[in-house]
């Protein structure tokens, strides 16, 4: 597959049409339309219905156009880096949960778009799977993940951040009367947990083996939504503790018998580091130094 035609082909989807994507690159609707064809006989799948006045994805579409956007992506950066030279420039793509880990990338990426020449930061809030899975095929320089896992397959910086495994309820709930809470008082209880899948594993064997009687109604990926779930009365959140759960509809109490998280920044082994890659690293060493 050429670049071109990739860029041809995500250029359709965003126009929704060959017609007019065709007008937006200055070529012709015929030698656009074939471009498509070729790609379609190159990989052997076909990427567009196409109907009386528009077109739509096909699966395999729509896997492709994802894909496409990401390489694309990677293409661009590459090509800025070499040709900005030497300067501190070019994009970070960083992705982190909904935690503490603010405090020590935040005033990083502020120091390298200071000293840098046109840095950009593209922070992402994704769950730890969404981040291993993009620092894999290379759509993420770096991620912070919340894991007591050793990650020795990933270099790594461990943060100075535990996170504490607890339960969130709506205000006036009977465990507003608790200073913490213990298996006992999860039984017969509806609740949501992590969608994150070592998250995940972890409290679903706590609540085998110590609370049994449980109801498992959802999962969450994001702070916000798992506090619109315990709002709209669909369950207890087991989740970490958060500085805004000390006032509003929401409360937290920490759960009994869970091992606290340690959050770390992680980047592939297997890639070179680029000048603005190793200049983060060496910002986030500082901050973490003084902490």
């Amino acid at each position: 597959m050429e670049l071109r035609v990739l860029n041809y082909f995500v250029e359709i989807v965003n126009q929704h049409g060959i017609t007019r994507a065709a007008n937006h690159l200055h070529i012709s609707q015929s030698t656009l339309s074939r471009q498509i064809k070729d790609l379609e006989e190159e990989l052997g799948t076909q990427l567009f219905i196409r109907g009386p006045r528009r077109i739509f994805l096909t699966e395999d579409g729509y896997f492709l156009y994802h894909r496409a956007q990401e390489i694309l992506e990677l293409s661009n950066n590459t090509e800025k880096y070499l040709v900005q030279g030497k300067t501190l420039a070019g994009e970070l793509n960083i992705g982190a949960g909904e935690n503490q880990a603010n405090q020590f990338l935040l005033p990083s990426f502020r120091k390298l778009i200071d000293t840098g020449n046109g840095v950009q930061i593209n922070y992402r809030s994704l769950d730890g799977d969404q981040i291993i899975e993009g620092i894999d095929r290379g759509s993420l320089d770096f991620g912070v993940i919340s894991t007591n896992d050793s990650s020795s397959e990933y270099n790594k910086i461990t943060l100075p951040i535990e996170d504490h495994w607890g339960v969130a309820f709506p205000a006036g709930h009977p465990l507003d009367d608790h200073t913490e809470v213990n298996a006992a008082d999860l039984r017969g209880q509806n609740l949501i947990i992590p969608r994150q899948l070592d998250s995940s594993s972890q409290l679903v064997s706590y609540l085998d083996e110590y609370v049994d009687d449980y109801h498992l109604v959802g999962t969450y990926d994001m702070h916000y939504n798992m506090r619109a779930m315990v709002n709209a009365g669909i369950g207890l959140a087991l989740t970490f503790d958060k500085p805004d759960y000390r006032e509003g509809s929401i409360h937290f109490r920490r759960l009994q018998y869970l091992q606290p998280i340690r959050s770390i920044l992680v980047w592939r082994k297997d890639r070179q580091t680029t000048r603005l890659e190793n200049a983060f690293i060496d910002e986030i060493q500082k901050v973490v130094g003084k902490n």
